[in-house]
């Protein structure tokens, strides 16, 4: 019994090993059964393709796949694809970076300096608001007196100093608009606006108004210039990563010897006829025999080259 078990012990693991090996191949062969008959399968679409195509017309927008073109361009987009991934990497340690800096603007956020200057800036928006809601009653009342005033005595009027002045500001207004000069025709009319008493509508005009009711506005303590300067950093990171990531599509037409125009009409057709979704589509089967033969013999390269170009 013993001699026979040890025989036994020493045959099994043999067994064991050609059972295990004839699953794989079998595996295996269905495996390439599938892949030829889906290379048979395609080159059938291949040949209908072919017999369905639309002969293009080449143009300064459409410009013909040659050989020659396609060798820059698939190049061009390796290269391209090998950027966007570097890129990707460098997304994630920039969006590291910016989530930090988030987390610090937190940190100075919830100070008590932050949350007392918050509402001090609150109070003294406020009393600013009332001030120059006074401030343009008073403006307006002032400019119906002088319209009325000159409705009542238009010939002495034109003696008055200030009518002289804003008569010379209405002309200087006119030139500047038919000069289309906006940075003189502003400056006028902010002269205008000061010669009839109405505050600007800048802040540091409205600022200067509200002194003697308000007092001067508050002053930012360390918590919020460092908050903003951390908030305004978090931004700057974060169009930086989005800006990593955010391309689509081919490459620019310099790196290939041809318009921007050119190039990317050059990606949306081996794109489309790559993808295949709509094969209704008309860019789908728009093509010359030579063209279509090209990328059906590069087919796998095309594929490895554009794929995620979307």
């Amino acid at each position: 019994m013993c001699r026979q078990y040890h025989r036994l012990s020493l045959l099994l693991p043999a067994a064991l090993l050609t059972v295990m090996a004839a699953a794989p191949a079998h595996a295996q062969l269905g495996g390439l059964r599938r892949a030829v008959e889906r290379r048979v399968e395609q080159k059938a679409e291949d040949r209908a393709g072919a017999a369905n195509l639309i002969p293009p017309t080449f143009d300064a927008t459409t410009i013909e796949i040659t050989a020659e073109r396609l060798d820059r361009y698939t190049a061009a987009m390796e290269k391209l694809k090998a950027q966007r991934s570097a890129n990707r990497a460098r997304y994630e340690l920039v969006m590291a970076t910016q989530s930090a800096t988030a987390d610090s603007v937190r940190i100075f956020e919830g100070q008590p300096a932050y949350d007392a200057y918050r509402k001090a800036t609150d109070r003294y928006g406020d009393c600013r608001s009332e001030v120059r809601r006074a401030s343009e009653a008073e403006s307006e009342r002032r400019m119906a007196e002088f319209t009325a005033r000159m409705q009542r005595d238009p010939v002495g009027m034109q003696n008055d100093p200030k009518v002289k002045e804003i008569v010379g500001i209405m002309q200087t207004m006119a030139t500047a608009q038919q000069r289309g000069d906006t940075a003189a025709l502003a400056r006028a009319q902010q002269r205008y606006l000061t010669v009839m008493g109405v505050p600007g509508d800048d802040s540091t005009s409205l600022d200067r108004v509200a002194v003697p009711k308000c007092g001067a506005r508050p002053a930012k303590p360390t918590a919020v210039l460092r908050a903003e300067a951390l908030g305004a950093r978090a931004d700057s990171l974060r169009k930086s990563a989005d800006a990593l990531v955010s391309t689509s599509g081919g490459v620019k037409g310099s790196e290939v010897g041809m318009t921007d125009v050119q190039a990317r009409m050059f990606w949306e057709r081996i794109q489309s006829w790559l993808n295949g979704v709509q094969q209704a589509a008309v860019i789908t089967r728009t093509f010359t025999q030579a063209e279509y033969g090209l990328l059906v013999a590069r087919r796998d390269s095309l594929r490895r080259a554009f794929s995620g170009s979307e």
